[in-house]
């Protein structure tokens, strides 16, 4: 049984991801996202189950710049990647450090 908040999207969107406690990163493939979150194709064995991810990605062709930063616990974990919910969304108009919109304002601010 599905226990989707959103319509999932597919996409093929690179993204920088990065578990909590731990020093890498993992270049991944943001493979379809919804509003509460997303599939990447990643390691599995680098996001086990329940651990706290940040994902970060750019524009297409904007090297410079970030587009959204995501914080996010890995709810499933399958062979070829990792479910995401997000926990935190941050969008580049948001200026400031710590001035992310947690997810039930980020779906007020966002609902039809």
């Amino acid at each position: 049984m599905e226990h989707r908040c959103g319509t999932r999207r597919n996409l093929g969107l690179t993204v920088l991801i990065r578990r909590r406690g731990w020093a890498g990163s993992v270049v991944a493939e943001l493979t379809n996202i919804s509003i509460s979150g997303a599939f990447i194709e990643a390691s599995p064995a680098a996001f086990p189950q329940h651990s706290l991810a940040q994902i970060e990605t750019t524009a297409p062709g904007e090297a410079g710049g970030r587009l959204m930063t995501c914080r996010a616990v890995v709810a499933r974990v399958a062979g070829n990647g990792v479910g995401l919910v997000f926990d935190q969304i941050r969008l580049r108009s948001d200026p400031t450090p710590g001035s992310g919109r947690s997810l039930p304002r980020w779906r007020a601010l966002n609902s039809g």
